[in-house]
């Protein structure tokens, strides 16, 4: 606007004129025909071409009025000067100047946070602007509201491995007090992220009405814009302490703005260790102290103590921990397999070959598991525990052959069914105690019922058992050999059995009658 009113003025037209043209007032007009003049861009008269040219555009036509407060520095500025190098090497290697501001020595601690800022932007340190951005206010009530979100903190060595992997922060804010909570955990399923809650509401004293929180899949299994699929086990979760879940539409991350930059705060609070980590447990700790200082001092919106708010406002309108600790459970999703079983937990549990491809879930505690299918009850099993045990499928799934030889009661009612022969020559097989040989052996004989008689089948058992034999070839022999010999009209003799002993076995006096008599030996002595 200043070159505008010179160049008018240079080309001749009057202080009214330019008044009219570009709505300025006429003091201004006047102030800068003086200094025009004291330039030499306008002749002592006030109007038409001076001596002096104007500068080309962009250049200022009049030189800028140097600052006043250049030289002048407070006493923070001069305190602060002292450390600047100290400021300067930890800005370089990308710590957070609130970060700085937080660590100054203790000679420097009672500068304020404004007289800190103000010093950054004199001195003009690389990294120390700050990202303002405009954020809608959210409001909540009283016990309303925990706000949570995840974020990768760091890179960390697995205590199990010993390789390096992610260690994620699980942060919760409190709508109305703003006070905030932190977890560290190294995996963000289901049983982890609830636990982590959990531990939250015993350290809030309470449960607040909702959760706020994206769409992870340990939470929302499908994301939607109107109603999300929830996970089942986070549904029972809420429902065990009386909450409810509020999963936020996809690609609204202002709808929870108070936890949004929580991520990158709780990664800067860790700049101080300089890249240290001594474990899981020492860097909560260690987070959790700097969160309750951070709690314990006014909050750069409200300028309120977020603890004391709680504490008098915001504790009181949470409900109560329900008296019954929740029992966790895990929660999977796996396709039956060609044979019938579903992986779970490294486990395998039968729901039948018939859902061969078909998804199916899986709901467990630590004494249940619980298969569904399209929200239908399939199976409850015991959870498996034995490191011996790898699967485990009720009678009903397995092939007869497959049967636990534990409970006889099957084999011998299917047997009698045959024949009593039959069931008394399984007896005898199953009291052998040789698991699968045995059952095996069982039903071979229960099987030949497809091709012979059960009356053949019961007669070549009588049979064996007269030979007291156990074995199933020696059955097979007997029913081939009967229907042989009935279809040749031959009678097969009855087999007698000495009593109390094998039917081959001799008695004794026929092996006396072998024996010469004592008068022979004496005879035959003499001569």
């Amino acid at each position: 606007m200043d070159r505008k009113i010179v160049e008018l003025l240079v080309q001749g037209a009057t202080v009214t004129t330019i008044t009219t043209g570009l709505r300025v007032g006429k003091g201004r007009i006047k102030r800068l025909r003086e200094k025009a003049k004291a330039c030499g861009y306008l002749p002592p008269e006030g109007r038409g071409a001076g001596v002096t040219p104007l500068p080309a555009y962009p250049e200022a036509v009049f030189p800028e009025a140097a600052d006043k407060r250049v030289g002048r520095q407070s006493v923070e500025h001069r305190r602060l000067d002292t450390k600047r190098d100290w400021i300067e090497e930890r800005l370089g290697i990308g710590w957070d100047p609130v970060t700085v501001f937080e660590e100054l020595p203790k000679d420097l601690s009672d500068i304020s946070r404004s007289s800190f800022y103000r010093y950054l932007a004199r001195v003009d340190i690389a990294g120390a602007e700050k990202d303002n951005r405009v954020i809608p206010e959210i409001a909540h009530d009283p016990g309303e509201a925990l706000i949570m979100d995840w974020g990768k903190l760091c890179s960390a060595p697995d205590p199990v491995s010993g390789r390096k992997r992610a260690v994620w922060a699980f942060i919760g804010v409190m709508g109305y007090s703003r006070r905030r909570l932190v977890r560290l955990v190294w995996r963000m399923d289901a049983e982890t992220t609830l636990r982590a809650i959990e531990s939250m509401f015993r350290e809030l004293g309470g449960v607040p009405r909702k959760i706020t929180i994206d769409n992870p899949k340990c939470i929302a299994l499908t994301a939607s814009r109107y109603e999300p699929l929830l996970n089942p086990v986070v549904e029972r979760f809420a429902g065990h302490y009386g909450f409810f879940w509020e999963c936020l539409p996809p690609y609204e991350p202002q709808m929870k703005g108070h936890v949004e930059k929580q991520v990158p705060y709780m990664r800067r609070l860790m700049q101080p260790r300089n890249g240290e980590w001594g474990g899981i447990e020492f860097e909560e700790a260690y987070l959790k102290g700097k969160v309750e200082l951070a709690n314990d001092k006014p909050h750069g919106t409200t300028r309120r103590r977020p603890v004391e708010v709680w504490a008098a406002e915001e504790k009181p309108a949470m409900k109560a921990l329900p008296a019954v600790e929740y029992a966790i459970e895990q929660y999977g999703e796996g396709l039956v397999r060609r044979d019938g079983y579903v992986r779970f937990d490294s486990r395998y549990y039968a729901v039948g070959a018939g859902l061969k491809g078909k998804l199916v879930t899986m709901i467990a505690d630590h004494r249940q598991v619980t298969i569904y299918r399209e929200q239908q009850l399939l199976e409850v099993y015991d959870r498996l525990r034995d490191l011996k045990c790898m699967k485990v499928a009720k009678r009903h799934y397995l092939k007869p052959w497959e049967q636990p030889s534990g409970d006889s009661g099957f084999y011998l009612e299917r047997a009698g069914k045959v024949g009593p022969n039959v069931k008394q020559w399984v007896e005898e097989v199953l009291k052998q105690g040789q698991g699968f040989v045995d059952t095996r052996k069982v039903w071979g004989v229960l099987s030949l019922d497809k091709r012979y008689l059960p009356a053949e089948i019961d007669l070549a058992c009588a049979r064996a058992l007269e030979l007291k034999s156990t074995s199933y070839r020696v059955v097979v022999r007997f029913v081939e050999n009967a229907r042989y010999a009935a279809g040749q009209g031959i009678l097969l003799p009855t087999i007698q059995a000495s009593a109390g002993c094998h039917k081959y076995t001799r008695s004794l006096a026929e092996y006396k009658n072998l024996l010469p008599m004592e008068g022979q030996h004496k005879e035959e002595g003499h001569a």
